[in-house]
C-alpha cells in the first residue's frame, strides 16, 4: 500500500466534500460526521463531477441524472449509473489525511 497525505482535516471545517487530483486521479473525500471516506470523484454515468452532487445521510447525488452512490460503499443505490465508485482506503494521522493510492 502506498499511502500519502492528500488533505488535513482542517480543510473540512466549513464543507463536507473536497475534491483532489492526485496521481492522475480524480477523487473526494467526504466528511460523514467524524468519519471520512475517500472516493472516485467522477460518476460512472456521465463522467460528472461528484464533489458538486447532494449529500443526503449517507449517499451522494450526482446533479447531472441523479445517480445515487453509498459514501461508505461507493455501490450504485440508483441509477442510471450501473458501475460503482472506487472507493480508496484513507486513514488519519495526527490531522493529515492519508489515502491508498
Amino acid at each position: 500500500m502506498t499511502f500519502r497525505k492528500v488533505a488535513s482535516l482542517s480543510d473540512f471545517d466549513s464543507s463536507s466534500v473536497k475534491r483532489l487530483e492526485v496521481e492522475g486521479l480524480s477523487i473526494m473525500i467526504i466528511r460523514l460526521g467524524s468519519e471520512y471516506h475517500a472516493l472516485d470523484a467522477v460518476c460512472t454515468h456521465e463522467e460528472t463531477d461528484l464533489s458538486r452532487g447532494i449529500i443526503t445521510g449517507e449517499h451522494i447525488t450526482c446533479p447531472l441524472h441523479l445517480s445515487r452512490f453509498s459514501i461508505r460503499t461507493g455501490e450504485v443505490d440508483n441509477p442510471p449509473a450501473e458501475e460503482p465508485l472506487h472507493k480508496y482506503e484513507l486513514k488519519i494521522v495526527g490531522r493529515d489525511i492519508l489515502v491508498d493510492i
